[in-house]
């Protein structure tokens, strides 16, 4: 089954909260992430595995 990748408003949707508040999350390595592009506009991509990770971290 392939996985799946969600869009960082897509994630952010999801956690219930803004999406700056889940970039700043993926920056700081505390949610995992791929970066699709260098620079001041990257692109962030998680995956949904990823996803449930952070939660069931959070929720502990």
């Amino acid at each position: 089954m392939p996985t799946r990748l969600l869009t960082v408003r897509q994630a952010a949707e999801r956690l219930g909260e803004h999406p700056d508040t889940t970039r700043a999350r993926l920056r700081s390595g505390e949610l995992r992430g791929v970066r699709l592009s260098n620079g001041p506009r990257a692109r962030w991509r998680v995956t949904e595995k990823a996803l449930e990770a952070f939660v069931s971290r959070c929720t502990r």
